[in-house]
């Protein structure tokens, strides 16, 4: 992996971040990290960079992550990076492109972890859902013992990281990822809808587990809005929504607003403006998040509120804006 990837680190860039940590005996990035990851840990392991080293160092990303290749590739800087001890004195470690290129050059090498399967303890549950959170509901409950089925609606697994452009995670990744769940132990995968969980109770379940993820959008209640596209039904199907010549507007600061922005951008929009109420330096976005904006030439209006959908007819003439103040400490 000595060639420069938009992806990965190069040798000397993964080597220049392995060198930067001080390997903490408190660990900071580890209590950082919704996972319960320790990045320390897995940079320690692979600092000499032999095949077990990288096996080691994907055994404790993969054994606390089942996406770990996933999360490395889009993780947001706000958690191990933003407690890291070197960020008191220079910068942060790249903790997250670290991770992502361990993960990688495991895979490249043919060194993934193989974990113990445990001895079943004659439990079945189901789990509704087979996005991020479904598929760590399950890696935790096959660990320990548990028969475990898979409840996906939609045609494939893998949720919100479907729907991330290829600028920001390669799909390749979240595939790998998930084939290598499937090492953890035998589980099915249903493709179906489940309207009532409870009814799964009656197949024979002992419990059923709903870590469904948030795929409802926040409404802004506002006059007009019944003209507007929703990110999410954007970003499943940007074919439908040609942006080819035309201004968008982009109502939003956070990582799907990104999304869609680039993705309107790269299709050729005319003009892409986000709206947010956050200003610049404060919008809930990472670094390469908001390069990617700024690179694509996305406009950025920070500290507005849109109030209303303009129309003329059936289609959309503008939006109504208004400046707002946020109270300190928002």
């Amino acid at each position: 992996m000595n060639e420069k990837s938009p992806y990965f680190l190069t040798d000397a860039q993964l080597a220049a971040e392995i060198e930067r940590c001080e390997y903490c005996a408190e660990k900071p990035c580890k209590e950082g990290c919704p996972a319960d990851c320790s990045p320390a840990d897995f940079i320690m392991a692979v600092k000499v960079g032999e095949k077990s080293d990288y096996r080691r160092a994907a055994a404790v990303i993969m054994g606390s992550n089942p996406l770990g290749g996933v999360c490395g590739a889009v993780c947001p800087d706000r958690h191990c990076m933003k407690v890291c001890s070197r960020s008191e004195f220079d910068r942060s470690i790249n903790i997250p492109a670290v991770q992502a290129t361990i993960i990688q050059r495991a895979k490249e090498m043919g060194v993934m972890p193989e974990f113990e399967k445990p001895r079943p303890n004659g439990k079945r549950l189901a789990v509704v859902g087979g996005g991020p959170a479904g598929y760590g509901a399950a890696a935790v409950l096959m660990q320990k013992g548990y028969q475990v089925d898979i409840y996906e609606k939609d045609d494939r697994c893998g949720g919100m990281c479907t729907l991330i452009p290829g600028c920001r995670l390669d799909q390749a990744v979240l595939k790998s990822d998930l084939e290598f769940f499937r090492t953890l132990g035998e589980v099915a995968i249903h493709q179906q809808e489940v309207e009532d969980p409870k009814k799964l109770l009656d197949k024979g379940y002992d419990a059923v587990i709903v870590p469904t993820g948030l795929s409802v959008p926040i409404k802004l209640g506002i006059p007009g809005e019944e003209l507007v596209s929703y990110g999410l039904d954007f970003l499943k199907n940007p074919a439908a929504y040609p942006a080819e010549g035309k201004c968008v507007a982009v109502v939003g600061g956070g990582g799907i607003a990104a999304d869609v922005a680039e993705v309107a951008a790269e299709q050729g929009a005319k003009q892409v403006e986000l709206f947010a109420l956050e200003k610049m330096s404060e919008l809930p976005m990472t670094a390469k998040e908001l390069s990617g904006l700024l690179k694509l030439g996305v406009h950025v209006n920070g500290r507005v509120r849109v109030t209303s959908v303009a129309k003329k007819g059936k289609a959309i003439a503008g939006i109504k804006t208004l400046k707002v103040t946020l109270p300190d400490g928002v």
